[in-house]
């Protein structure tokens, strides 16, 4: 148990720097997301979700202790927001907590699907 709180902790770590590193432009005046980093903030967007599914599912297998969970969903939620903003630019963006939260249901139904 508590070699799988570290794993995610470093995994979160690792995570949070590079969003700290996708979304540094945006401290800037530079212009916002060339296509390259788009990329990248898509593929980080998809990264948040696989997390949130991981950890609910360690979660579910009682792996993690619910005080953990609630900590870590909201750290990998404020992340996913924040994200998701700016994917879709700078402008505050109502309920996109609630669209991902509908995005890991959808990821965890399309997982149950495969063989």
């Amino acid at each position: 148990m508590g070699e799988t709180l570290v794993t995610l902790l470093i995994g979160f770590g690792i995570t949070l720097l590079t969003l700290l590193y996708v979304l540094s432009p945006l401290r800037g005046k530079e212009p916002l997301h060339p296509p390259q980093d788009r990329e990248a903030l898509r593929a980080q967007y998809e990264r948040i979700l696989r997390a949130l599914w991981d950890l609910e599912t360690d979660w579910r297998m009682g792996k993690i202790p619910e005080e953990d969970y609630q900590a870590l969903r909201q750290r990998y939620l404020q992340e996913g927001v924040a994200v998701g903003q700016a994917l879709q630019g700078e402008g505050e963006i109502p309920d996109l907590e609630a669209r991902i939260e509908a995005a890991v249901r959808a990821r965890r139904a399309q997982l149950r699907r495969k063989p």
